[in-house]
């Protein structure tokens, strides 16, 4: 699914109008009515609640006019604040007319607005034209909003928060509980920086036109089923398990063994033919004890790697999992890294991202289409520190050119930077996953899709979708509180099922 900028949104708006031969009035009631059925699927007590519209002077509060009488229509009570302006859309207009003057209270920033306990506040302030932080002026209004003992519904985006420019945390800014966004998502609400503001968000369908969506380009994809499933590599009849490759996993040192325990489990079963771990010698019985299905090549170091003998023409290599930064290591992961072939299918994590923010020189071995997913920390070693979400994209799409590599930042709505500039945000995944070992289970995934055959590209695409979707399936079963990363490895198969069944 593309993310698109305000321009194109509008672009849109307007070939849909006219394609479809309606007004954009037409089009207002069509989306306001989508934001009912929402309202009435996710939160069906709304038609009990006291339901507070605050709406702004063009057409997202015209949205919010129509909203209104929507939900009076059936039962609702609602009350109607509606800012006090010299000049309205004429879509705006048209609802006051609809509505009534009797069911709209007029108000300015200075007032003081009360709203009960247990209501619902439907922000439609602003939508997705606000391209600035909004004046100090609104901070009242704002703070009266965010303070109150209700659900706080954002239409579209919650107000104060652009689509896609930068907006300082501190400016006044709705935290909404729920965004119903319309059509696509914006970059905004999925950029952890602003992750107070929309907690969670869904994507309304509201009909726009889909020529006009598909003639729009961009470089910001968000991932959905639809979008992945394509990818799954498909498994005929007479394959072998040398047909799905063989993937090596080179990591661990004296108790750390675990995290190549967990990536050498989700690789096999996310599908390769065949698994192999580099290890320390001391992890030789825990391998071969805990998952017998993996093959052990043990270095000639107890405790830490030291040698790396390991196979250079596996299929796909990973590294880097518990493996620490002792000298030894870091000079044996030198000299094995630049042993590997210009288009070995290379995934590096962990350790192995700690090294080479260490050794710079080292990125210069990198075989093509290598993928790194680093956590924040191990991305700021690598890229530099940054003070927001723009800038901390901007280096690392910088990093990513300079280097042809896949960059996977990892975290809520993981992003994949790509040599060519192109963002990929995960729509899977949830907070429970924000536990030890998440990051070796993708690990593990990622190899294991390269090892498939799968492009960089790809795979990182594919499994960065699974992993949050097995993360999904997971926490139904355990909660967020106790997800562990094994209970990610249980539920992979259904989670793949679920996209082969799609």
């Amino acid at each position: 699914m593309k993310i698109l900028n305000p321009s194109q949104l509008k672009h849109v708006d307007e070939q849909t109008i006219t394609k479809q031969a309606i007004s954009s009035w037409d089009l207002m009631q069509r989306a306001s009515a989508t934001v009912v059925a929402a309202l009435l699927e996710y939160y069906p007590d709304v038609l009990e609640k006291q339901v507070y519209i605050l709406s702004g002077k063009r057409n997202n509060g015209g949205d919010g006019l129509a909203i209104a009488g929507l939900l009076k229509a059936l039962g609702a009570a609602v009350e109607v604040y509606l800012i006090d302006a010299e000049q309205y859309s004429p879509d705006n207009l048209k609802n006051q007319e609809k509505l009534g003057d009797n069911s709209i209270r007029k108000f300015s920033l200075e007032d003081r607005i009360h709203f009960e306990g247990d209501s619902m506040i439907l922000d439609c302030l602003f939508g997705y034209g606000l391209n600035t932080a909004l004046s100090s002026r609104w901070r009242s209004i704002i703070d009266q909003i965010n303070t109150a003992s209700a659900v706080r519904i954002s239409v579209d985006m919650p107000s104060g928060l652009s689509c896609e420019t930068h907006i300082a945390v501190d400016s006044p800014i709705i935290k909404a509980d729920k965004v119903y966004t319309f059509q696509v998502p914006k970059l905004n609400l999925l950029l952890p920086e602003y992750g107070e503001f929309s907690k969670s968000f869904s994507i309304l369908d509201i009909g726009l036109d889909a020529d006009a969506m598909d003639e729009q380009e961009t470089n910001m994809h968000y991932l959905t089923a639809n979008s992945v499933k394509s990818l799954v590599p498909v498994r005929l009849k007479y394959c072998h398990k040398g047909t799905f490759g063989h993937a090596l996993v080179i990591g661990g040192s004296y108790g750390k063994m675990g995290a190549v325990l967990l990536a050498a489990k989700a690789a096999l079963r996310i599908g390769c033919g065949l698994v192999s771990v580099g290890i320390p010698h001391c992890g030789t019985n825990i391998i071969q004890t805990a998952f017998p299905e993996a093959m052990v090549f043990a270095d000639t170091a107890e405790l830490t790697l030291r040698d790396f003998n390991f196979p250079t023409d596996l299929t796909a290599i990973g590294m880097g999992v518990g493996m620490g930064t002792d000298e030894q290591t870091i000079r044996g992961f030198a000299i094995y890294l630049q042993s590997l072939s210009e288009d070995a299918r290379l995934v590096l994590d962990a350790d192995a991202l700690n090294i080479l923010a260490q050794q710079e020189s080292l990125l210069q071995a990198l075989p093509a289409e290598t993928i790194l997913s680093p956590h924040p920390k191990e991305l700021s070693r690598l890229i530099g520190a940054w003070d927001n979400d723009y800038e901390k994209v901007s280096k690392a799409k910088v990093f990513a050119a300079q280097h042809q590599v896949y960059l996977i930042i990892k975290g809520a709505n993981s992003v994949l930077v790509c040599p060519d500039g192109n963002l990929y945000f995960n729509s899977t995944g949830n907070p429970g996953m924000a536990t030890g070992g998440t990051g070796d289970v993708l690990t593990g995934i990622l190899t294991s899709l390269r090892a498939q055959g799968l492009s960089a590209r790809a795979a990182a695409v594919l499994g960065i979708y699974l992993h949050g979707l097995a993360g999904d399936f997971a926490v139904k079963d355990t909660g967020e509180a106790s997800l562990i990363a094994s209970d990610i490895i249980d539920h992979l198969a259904k989670a793949f099922q679920e996209l082969l069944d799609n």
